[in-house]
Order: structure tokens, then sequence, then C-alpha cells
């Protein structure tokens, strides 16, 4: 979250163990921010990904940053059936191209979670605690994309995922952060 001087946690954040090295996001999550990603997730505007989503996340990527693969958010398969695709997944492969890292799919969801619109924080984490999976082993450092970062239940829960599959360190980027 904003803070009045330079941090490396905000007051939400301190105290929490989450399981990524570093988490940004260029916009907040209300505004232009919002409108976007509702337009991607809810109107299928793609073309707002390559045009704008990518380019603002680009510039929270550290510079010269390297990483062995980009990964996702996965959505269960029933909100990919009934949106026609995942943002996140979008995302992801415009990040990707733009750095020269391949798209990791090794994240799937093993179970369906309930919405976390009116969850609080621990229910938030409670609600996605386990419910994703690593296909096989993973290494390296990975970069996790998502839409939103709101708690970073999800992103954490991902990020722990794959560190026990063998990721040596996971950053995480969204393009919103809610405030």
């Amino acid at each position: 979250m904003p803070t009045a001087f330079e941090t490396l946690a905000c007051d939400e954040c301190k105290g929490v163990d989450f399981g990524f090295e570093s988490a940004r996001a260029p916009l907040r999550y209300e505004g232009v921010g919002k409108e976007i990603v509702h337009s991607l997730k809810y109107r299928s505007y793609t073309t707002v990904v390559e045009r704008l989503a990518v380019p603002l996340m680009l510039g929270v990527i550290d510079a010269g940053s390297r990483f062995d693969a980009v990964v996702p958010v996965p959505l269960h398969r029933s909100r990919l059936r009934r949106r026609g695709f995942n943002q996140a997944e979008l995302l992801a492969r415009g990040v990707a191209r733009k750095i020269n890292s391949p798209v990791s799919g090794t994240l799937q969801v093993v179970r369906r979670t309930r919405d976390q619109v009116e969850l609080s924080a621990a229910g938030r984490r409670a609600n996605v605690s386990g419910a994703f999976r690593a296909r096989g082993r993973v290494g390296g450092k990975l970069l996790l994309i998502d839409d939103v970062y709101t708690t970073g239940a999800t992103m954490s829960e991902c990020a722990e995922t794959l560190v026990r599959a063998g990721a040596r360190e996971v950053h995480a980027v969204s393009l919103c952060r809610t405030v």
C-alpha cells in the first residue's frame, strides 16, 4: 500500500508471512485501474492487455531482472468456462513476451474456492489454503502474475505452492492493488 515514505512493507503487510519475495502493482484498484480490470474480465476487452496493462506492469518489474518463467494464477475450470479465458494468463503471456521468458502452466486449481469479495484477510487465506498444486517440479526465479492484489492471500498460496515444487524464489506482479 502507499506509504508516506519509502518502506519495505506497508502497515497492512507487516507481520504477515507471504510466500513471495516481493509484490508490486502499477495501479490502484479504483478509477482507471478498476475500469481496465472490469473491461478485461467482464466485457472481454482483451486488447487492453497489450496496449495498456502489459506496459504498465513492465514498469514495476525491476529493470534487468531475469525470470526463468512467468506463471499466471490459474482459474477454476468452472470460472474459466463461464468467462472463456483466464485474464491472469493473458497478462502473463504479454509480460513473458516482453521479458523473453517462457510462460509456465505448472499451477493448477485443485478445488473450487468461495468468491473472496466479502471475506476478511484471514478468511481469504483460509479460503485458498490448499487450493493449488504444481504439476511436477519447477525451479529458478519465477514471476507470478494476477490481475488484482487485495490481501495477497491467493498470490501467497500460489507462491508457497511453487516454492514447495522447487522454485528458488517467486516475485508477484498484479495489474492493480486494492487500497
